[in-house]
């Protein structure tokens, strides 16, 4: 006896209809998220892989935002023109051990000896030191000219992790490095000396096994509300102390932000406004995961409770998007409503095609933070694009002036701004 199967076209397909049954059942589940008028131009600016992360600076000091990926910058407001302030170098994406990485992987502008020209200090692969450039902007070298390399100077030594930030955690006003380094979670104070560097400050005690020179899951910002920021990584956070006086080490207050390798930069900010700051972060750099955690107060003091953004399944997402290797995250206020939200991405060959996911599409993302009637609180996903993703470092800004936040990203794709319309 023949048996009848009815034939369903999906895509290149047919399959059968009881095959697509349950398919459908999923996507009738899936919400679609409300219209957002933000929107996005894609620039690419350069198609080659130089640097693992991209930044934002006034370089030559016009007053116009420039974008800086590894030794390149683009000139600002139109970033038509680009320069470069030490000899390029074009990395392969794939290779054996380390060869498929660019030496560089964050840049971080910043007025380093006081003078009125921008400074840059250029992180590497972990393990390595890190280095300021001097004025990068004051000579401007073009792409193709003769560039001398240019008179590194020395800030942190052995800095370790990676999802280092330059951010001010003490609340003097200034940047320092948060990272690891020689086994303990440090910061890199700038001397604000030319000759002098940085000093390498521990808050916490030594331990290798914990602080490793590869980990991920690193962020800073007020956890208890006493003003002062705190510092968290995958494992818990670690209280300022007041009034803290360099040699103190700071108090460990365990949490398992992530049960496995971490994710990548964290950040602390009221999600669901009850006037707590919660913990936003990646689960696995390499992997799956995104959540927020909700700052409750316990019998025992601060803890959290999890709420899942993104899993291994697209199904868990009540808007059914998933995507692996969420290796950079920034926070800002993309729609100017006054509330935090979050931008990550793919992070294209993070092991060079070895990790989960690596050969789905690259995306970029933002979150928007949507605080309901009811005190819950979610992050909507809103695609940017599917074809650039994330490398270490992604920077938020406003590169031309207009009020609104861009974003700029850099990978083994090649380098790219996001210009907000």
């Amino acid at each position: 006896m023949k048996v009848l199967i009815s034939l369903i076209k999906y895509k290149s397909y047919y399959l059968p209809v009881f095959l697509l049954v349950p398919l459908l059942s999923v996507w009738a589940q899936v919400k679609i998220p409300p219209i957002t008028a933000v929107s996005f131009k894609k620039v690419q600016l350069l198609d080659k892989y130089v640097t693992e992360g991209a930044s934002i600076g006034d370089i030559d000091m016009d007053g116009n935002m420039d974008i800086v990926a590894g030794v390149l910058w683009w000139k600002g407001p139109y970033f038509k023109e680009s320069f470069a302030y030490a000899p390029v170098k074009y990395y392969p994406i794939t290779g054996p051990g380390l060869e498929g990485y660019a030496t560089n992987f964050f840049t971080f502008p910043y007025l380093f000896d006081g003078n009125k020209w921008m400074d840059m200090l250029c992180v590497g692969l972990p393990g390595t030191n890190s280095n300021w450039v001097k004025d990068p902007g004051k000579t401007q070298f073009a792409i193709g000219d003769s560039i001398p390399e240019p008179a590194y100077r020395y800030a942190m030594m052995n800095v370790c992790h990676e999802s280092p930030n330059l951010v001010d955690v003490i609340g003097d006003e200034k940047k320092e490095l948060l990272a690891f380094s020689e086994g303990r979670l440090v910061l890199g104070i700038p001397t604000y000396n030319s000759k002098e560097g940085f000093r390498t400050v521990a808050i916490s005690p030594q331990d290798p096994k914990r602080f490793p020179v590869y980990s991920h899951g690193l962020g800073a910002g007020d956890i208890n509300g006493d003003g002062l920021n705190d510092v968290f990584e995958r494992s818990g956070w670690w209280e300022q102390p007041a009034e803290w006086d360099e040699s103190t080490l700071w108090k460990y207050h365990p949490y398992p932000f992530s049960s496995g390798t971490g994710g990548a930069q964290m950040f602390a900010y009221d999600v669901n406004g009850d006037g707590a700051n919660d913990v936003v972060t990646a689960k696995n750099g390499h992997g799956y995961g995104l959540s927020w955690f909700e700052q409750l107060l316990g019998k025992d003091g601060i803890t959290f409770k999890e709420h899942k953004v993104m899993t291994d399944k697209a199904e868990e997402n009540p808007y059914g998007v998933n995507f692996s290797q969420l290796h950079a995250v920034s926070s800002a206020d993309i729609d100017n409503d006054g509330i935090p939200d979050i931008v990550t991405g793919k992070c294209y060959y993070a092991h060079n095609g070895r990790d989960p996911g690596s050969e789905d599409p690259a995306v970029l993302y933002w979150f928007k933070t949507v605080r309901h009637a009811d005190g819950t609180a979610e992050l909507v996903p809103y695609k940017i694009d599917d074809d650039s993703g994330v490398g270490r470092q992604i920077s938020t800004g406003d590169l031309n002036n207009d009020g609104k936040i861009d974003i700029v990203t850099a990978n083994k794709k090649g380098v790219f701004a996001f210009i907000q319309n």
